[in-house]
């Protein structure tokens, strides 16, 4: 359901409402005298900014690249580096446009009678918005960022995310069915699905930062032990859409179909290997056929056993964040599989992505199974199998996408099927690869990521805090290109908290150790052993599009695929 262009005409009219008042209340009104605004007149707004800002914005020019999902070329962040006036502005659309506005909302109304569920709904915002903050620059202004004053200190991680979760405890003891609501764009006034998400984005944040203190433990088996409140249905995720009118459109249809001929939004390399090693049907979700044909040399067998060279055309291919070699390797582009060639080559985003009134999720229920899948590995609780919630997520992921019927024959893939590994595919330099071997634990991890396709922020965060994932380095990174520059590992702060909060900013840096640079982990960052990409043997590679269809030319026939046999061998 597209829920926030309704939500915005609603605005609109309660807006002009207000404004064709009586003649006699408007003279009677003091001009100078500070005057309340609903909350429900505020939360739309509020999560438009979030759309725009975390889910649009910043999620194409940071998040993205760095979660390996899609690939996005050019740019200063594409290139592993930044831009402080780009940085400026999205700390002010945190705090400012955002936060600023939700924390005026819980001060006016909180401890007022008939506030209390709406009050609460401004603080579950809060804090999704908050966790995004912190887990994008480290320690932050938070204690007394919303305070007005001008210079503001830091408050550590550990310390935002344990009140986070605390708030966000006490939020769920308090919202009442029975109390006050409002109608908004996310849940349309229903508390029982707040009362979820609230309990819901507690796990999340405690599987998170799990290692970064006990109190985020024991708040994540509190949230197990409520597991009737987390989210068991898709009618349940935390969703919010764009509009159709142009005013409302999703950030990335502007950006990328509206303003460009060529969309420029692809289907990434590495998250292809994936696709393929795991023979994963959602693909055809993920992404479309290149509006270019390219053509695919494979080797097949004959049912009489000969071989053959045959040609076909590759049903979809991902982009690579880069083409360039790493300079010790002294390598020739012409050895290169996909050298020269163009956008038009590789596979746009699904049309889903692309699409005006694209709905994004924050929290989504196939998520939500992974990650009580993940807790019930950690002995957290739960009343399934560990097992049995994994594959509750895959039927959830293939559901929402409109293949349900695909899912038994998923489940029996390995790597997919609980407890097996799989192979691996390579990135086509050969130095990565999807390899599933890691017991079910990568299991989830990979499950959580492959159906967070479109929440990049997530993706990233799983990227750092774990190593199971063998993601390949920016071989052309500003200021280092031929080099081999790893995912950054946070966002520096932007060089206004320099110049007018320069305390408070040398206090965010001490948190971080003394460095304030791209390469610092976060505390529920892991701590990995980097490959030395220099070192490193390349070995050039289609195995990315090899036996698509199969290992013989009867696999081809029988799925009418057309090829043309280029040698017999």
């Amino acid at each position: 359901m597209k829920k926030f262009i309704h939500s915005v005409i609603v605005l609109l009219l309660m807006l002009t409402a207000n404004s064709c008042t009586h003649q006699f209340e408007e003279i009677n009104t003091n001009r100078h005298e500070y005057q309340k605004i609903e909350p429900e007149l505020v939360f739309p707004g509020v999560v438009k900014r979030s759309l725009d800002y975390i889910k649009g914005d910043m999620s194409n020019q940071m998040y993205i690249q760095y979660s390996h999902n899609q690939s996005i070329g050019g740019g200063t962040f594409a290139s592993y580096f930044f831009s402080h006036p780009v940085i400026t502005t999205w700390w002010k659309y945190s705090y400012v446009d955002i936060l600023h506005n939700i924390e005026d909302v819980i001060r006016q109304f909180e401890g007022e009678e008939g506030y209390t569920n709406r009050v609460g709904i401004f603080k579950i915002w809060k804090a999704y918005v908050m966790s995004v903050v912190v887990g994008t620059w480290g320690p932050v202004p938070y204690s007394e960022s919303l305070s007005g004053a001008l210079s503001m200190g830091y408050d550590s991680e550990e310390e935002i995310i344990v009140d986070l979760l605390t708030e966000l405890n006490e939020v769920y003891d308090t919202l009442d069915s029975n109390g006050d609501t409002m109608y908004e764009p996310i849940f349309q006034g229903d508390i029982l699905k707040w009362k979820k998400f609230s309990n819901t984005l507690m796990l999340k944040l405690a599987l998170r930062y799990q290692n970064a203190s006990a109190e985020s433990r024991a708040f994540g088996k509190m949230a197990m032990q409520r597991e009737e409140d987390l989210i068991s249905l898709e009618s349940e995720a935390v969703k919010a859409s764009w509009g159709t009118a142009e005013e409302n459109w999703s950030w990335f249809y502007r950006r990328y179909v509206f303003t460009n001929s060529i969309v420029s939004f692809k289907m990434g390399h590495y998250f292809m290997t994936f696709m393929r090693d795991l023979d994963d049907p959602r693909i055809s979700k993920y992404a479309q056929k290149p509006e270019r044909d390219f053509f695919v040399l494979d080797t097949l067998s004959r049912a009489n056993g000969s071989k053959v060279i045959a040609q076909y055309v590759a049903p979809y291919l991902g982009s690579p964040k880069t083409m360039q070699f790493h300079d010790n390797w002294l390598m020739d582009d012409q050895e290169n599989p996909y050298g020269g060639l163009g956008e038009e080559s590789f596979s746009n985003v699904g049309e889903e992505y692309l699409a005006p009134d694209l709905e994004v999720t924050f929290i989504g229920y196939a998520e939500t199974c992974f990650m009580k899948a993940e807790a019930r590995l950690l002995n957290w609780g739960g009343s399934s199998s560990a097992k049995a919630y994994y594959e509750e997520g895959i039927a959830a992921s293939f559901t929402q996408k409109g293949m349900a019927d695909k899912v038994s024959d998923y489940l029996s893939h390995d790597g997919v099927s609980w407890g097996t590994s799989s192979e691996g595919v390579r990135d086509f330099r050969g130095i990565v690869t999807s390899k599933i071997d890691r017991g079910p634990i990568q299991q989830v991890i990979t499950q959580r990521w492959i159906d967070g396709y479109f929440q990049p922020f997530d993706g990233w965060c799983l990227i750092r805090r774990t190593d199971y994932f063998d993601v390949p380095p920016h071989f052309n990174a500003l200021n280092r290109g031929g080099l081999g520059t790893n995912v950054p590992e946070r966002m520096v702060y932007p060089s206004s908290e320099m110049n007018l909060n320069g305390i408070g900013y040398q206090q965010g840096v001490s948190l971080l150790g003394g460095v304030d640079y791209l390469d610092i982990p976060l505390i529920f960052s892991k701590r990995r052993q980097w490959k030395d990409w220099g070192a490193m043997q390349p070995d050039l590679n289609n195995d990315l599009l090899k036996h698509w269809y199969g290992s013989t030319v009867e696999d081809l026939d029988a799925q009418g695929v057309e090829y043309t046999i280029i040698e017999e061998l």
